[in-house]
């Protein structure tokens, strides 16, 4: 699959040890190249090979799965989401649902998208537009509240994802069916600020709370892991905007669930976007995520006495 030759030919880059080159930004000048090339060849090979690959519950050819997968996007990336969407057509295991939500305050009707984007419905895509703009928090947020019990798999709408990243994270939840599973992680430390949380790499971990998952990899939630306030629109609005992130490890904590890695943490090969918006430069470069996690640590020990995110 062309995606997963690009993904392990960028993630190979980052596996160089030679001082010399590394100091003079080989690997580095690599990776760019290896990015700019995706960018052209990969859209290329996705729309030649479209009648090959379509989202059917009883696809004989792919292992099944009772998980939903659900992103959200915004009209800088809707050109592109499309790239998106057709890598996780080509995912090993059929999701019972793919759903793309998006924002009636963003785009008034289904038929002001991208044909590209449109034509993915034929082959097994649901496009939901919702009242008002929940953000990152659209990916989750209206899916459970049509279905409360639903479980479910996020992931990002910048991404071309490997052949691979459900199957890693379906493959975790067999084993821990409660926990929730995610391919990249951090590890929770209140002593020292987001940015410098360690990320987790090598081998997958047993069931934890001190885990952190990133949904740009790809984040399992099985059904009724999250507490109620994941649903509570006006709280995290007001103490975590832009960070779901934090605000569903912080319910999933609250209900009691704990985190695995499933040891698959690997580069991601960005979908470039003209005028790309990236949270996680605004969250963590920006300190916004240092910000959010007192937030939601204030709220918590005054409202319930419990310190969310000393693990």
């Amino acid at each position: 699959m062309v995606i997963d030759n690009f993904h392990n030919l960028y993630n190979a880059t980052f596996k160089i040890k030679n001082s010399f080159l590394n100091k003079i930004k080989v690997p580095a000048i690599f990776r760019l190249v290896i990015l700019q090339t995706a960018n052209i060849i990969i859209p290329l090979v996705l729309n030649a090979q479209t009648q090959s690959y379509e989202f059917k519950l009883g696809n004989k050819e792919k292992k099944q799965t009772d998980f939903i997968v659900s992103l959200t996007s915004f009209p800088n990336r809707i050109g592109k989401v499309h790239l998106v969407i057709e890598s996780l057509l080509r995912q090993s295991y059929c999701p019972k649902r793919i759903v793309l939500l998006l924002s009636k305050e963003q785009f008034s009707s289904i038929e002001q998208l991208p044909l590209k984007l449109l034509k993915l419905r034929e082959r097994g895509l649901d496009i939901v537009l919702t009242e008002g703009d929940l953000r990152s928090y659209k990916k989750y947020y209206f899916l459970l509240k049509q279905q409360p019990d639903a479980a479910f798999i996020i992931v990002d709408d910048d991404v071309f994802y490997k052949s691979t990243v459900l199957a890693n994270l379906i493959e975790t939840n067999k084993n821990y069916p409660k926990a929730v599973c995610a391919n990249r992680c951090a590890i929770i430390n209140i002593d020292k600020p987001y940015s410098k949380w360690e990320g987790l790499t090598g081998e997958s971990t047993e069931p934890r709370f001190d885990l952190l998952p990133t949904g740009c990899g790809g984040v399992l939630y099985p059904s009724n892991s999250l507490h109620e306030d994941a649903l509570n629109d006006k709280l995290f609005s007001e103490i975590c905007k832009d960070a779901d992130d934090l605000w569903l490890n912080s319910c999933a904590f609250l209900n009691n669930s704990l985190v695995v890695f499933t040891g698959h943490n690997e580069y991601l090969l960005e979908v470039k976007s003209l005028n790309n918006i990236h949270l996680h430069t605004k969250n963590v470069g920006g300190a916004n995520n240092d910000d959010r996690i007192a937030n939601v640590r204030t709220h918590y020990k005054t409202k319930d006495g419990i310190d969310v995110f000393d693990r």
